[in-house]
């Protein structure tokens, strides 16, 4: 892009910004502590000036924009700050009945890689017993919904579009196997049909859905999921982290495929893992 190139687009995006925050130029050359005239000479439609940095620096703090985007260099309008604060966001986790954001975000993606670290055990994959035990603090309809949440989203995983892949420790599935930590209380039997459950749904599914078993004395992840490329969730509680940017969402994708390539478990073998498993209860 020539200097005269550059300028013409300083000058549009300038003019753009201007009309969108409702100002006069008169009233811009106040907010920005700018002379009049200086202004003018860069809004005059022949002009081939771009303003020192001074100035520039001075009209992307009154326009509330990006100096970068004004030169043509980025083709992110808002400051560093406001594209920061909508790279990442902060939604509600909802425990019940059904969590609508990650219903909009299954949905967004459907036909995409869906990468998927469970808090738990993973939702489409869960049991009745075991969507009524963790929900038993809660009103019965809120279990029922849930249960007819996860039975929806188990249908979508047999569509031919269909495209998941989760990563889980082996200890987190053994605790589960033998009633350790948030699973004490739930029935021997209950845990043996569960682990039943998702060996079949994931030899059945397969490959459409994969699951990669990784040995969490050497690597850890928290809990989080990717929708295609265009959207991440780490969840931290009653809170998910949601990040819309594309090299947070990359980086997120790198750190599931570190865990896919630690896996021990391979995914078109892993069901037979999770049937040893439930053959030791």
């Amino acid at each position: 892009m020539t200097k005269r190139e550059r300028a013409r687009l300083f000058r549009e995006r300038l003019k753009s910004a201007i009309a969108e925050a409702g100002l006069s130029a008169a009233a811009l050359a106040r907010r920005a502590e700018l002379d009049r005239s200086a202004l003018s000479q860069l809004l005059k439609d022949d002009a081939a000036a771009l303003p020192n940095g001074d100035s520039l620096a001075r009209l992307a703090l009154a326009l509330e924009v990006s100096a970068d985007w004004l030169l043509g260099l980025s083709a992110e309008p808002g400051s560093a700050a406001r594209i920061l604060e909508q790279a990442v966001q902060v939604a509600p986790a909802v425990m019940h009945p059904v969590d609508r954001d990650i219903l909009a975000w299954h949905h967004e993606a459907l036909g995409q890689k869906i990468r998927y670290a469970p808090a738990s055990l993973p939702t489409p994959l869960k049991t009745e017993a075991v969507m009524a035990f963790e929900f038993r603090h809660f009103a019965l309809k809120n279990a029922d919904q849930a249960i007819a949440e996860a039975e929806r989203q188990l249908s979508e995983l047999r569509r031919p579009e269909s495209d998941m892949e989760i990563v889980m420790s082996t200890q987190s599935l053994a605790d589960f196997a033998f009633g350790a930590s948030i699973w004490t209380g739930l029935p021997a039997a209950e845990r043996k049909a569960q682990l039943i459950a998702i060996a079949e749904a994931t030899e059945s599914l397969y490959p459409g859905l994969r699951l990669h078993l990784f040995d969490g004395r050497r690597y850890y992840t928290a809990a989080f999921t990717v929708f295609g490329h265009q959207r991440a969730i780490l969840y931290i509680g009653q809170r998910y982290l949601v990040f819309t940017r594309g090299e947070r969402v990359l980086t997120m994708i790198r750190h599931f495929d570190e865990l896919v390539r630690a896996a021990g478990a391979l995914p078109d073998r892993s069901w037979e893992w999770i049937r040893d498993l439930a053959k030791r209860i």
